[in-house]
């Protein structure tokens, strides 16, 4: 006598759909709309002169834990200038900022990449960014080449005023990340993509300068309380305590 072949369990619809790719969708009006607001933000966040160190640190001790770090210890110092100095005498450490930017805005890609169509992505990427320029009819992208990075601190420009400073033995700091790429991912996180894991760079630069993240030391600075620049748009004055380390 023939048995009925057993089936397997069925999946719920909901279990079905949720392995279904989604296609890639449009912003809508609302979203559009809200991109002016996110750029102000960032264009605070640029100007803001607030060094805020709790927040700093349970930041940077959140980027160590998304990529499977324990937090490590946590040093300040006075400026970028100090910091580089210390860095320049320490290549025993070992580099995991880039790591965890990679691990970070990688994953944060694919998300956006998965859920919203290319064209939509262009128009973020342009018009989201505080610092970007739209140049004719093309809509052709300049970046202000040093206001584009985090807290307009330029290492180049402290490098060249510090020679004794090798700049091909230091690690970048993970704030020379830029801005272009933090301001468009903050956008989507904003209007709800499942993306929290950029909060901590965001936190990051809203709350202090520099960061450079090593496997057992975290190297922070406050922001300058000032920055100046020429008319033609070269820093000239990056001032901590009331002194230009430019000088």
């Amino acid at each position: 006598m023939d048995h009925p072949t057993k089936s397997a369990p069925s999946e719920s619809l909901a279990q079905y759909l949720s392995k279904v790719p989604a296609e890639p969708r449009k912003l809508v009006k609302s979203e559009v709309d809200f991109i002016p607001q996110s750029r102000k933000k960032w264009d605070e966040i640029l100007v803001n002169r607030t060094t805020d160190r709790e927040r700093a640190e349970n930041a940077i001790n959140d980027c160590y834990r998304y990529v499977g770090l324990e937090p490590s210890r946590i040093l300040w110092t006075e400026n970028p200038l100090t910091a580089m100095t210390i860095l320049a005498n320490r290549p025993d450490l070992v580099d995991v900022g880039e790591k965890i930017l990679n691990q970070i805005c990688e994953s944060c890609h694919q998300e956006i990449d998965d859920l919203i169509s290319p064209e939509f992505i262009g128009v973020v990427k342009a018009y989201a960014n505080p610092r970007a320029q739209i140049i004719g009819e093309e809509q052709s992208i300049v970046f202000d080449p040093l206001g584009d990075f985090l807290n307009q601190v330029s290492m180049s420009e402290i490098k060249k005023s510090n020679p004794q400073i090798d700049p091909a033995s230091l690690p970048a700091a993970m704030q020379d990340y830029r801005i272009a790429y933090l301001s468009y991912f903050d956008y989507f996180h904003q209007i709800g993509l499942n993306i929290p894991q950029i909060q901590p760079l965001i936190d990051l630069a809203m709350s202090c300068g520099c960061c450079w993240a090593f496997e057992n030391i975290t190297i922070l600075t406050p922001k300058p309380s000032a920055i100046e620049f020429t008319d033609r748009g070269e820093l000239r004055a990056l001032v901590y305590d009331g002194v230009n380390i430019l000088d």
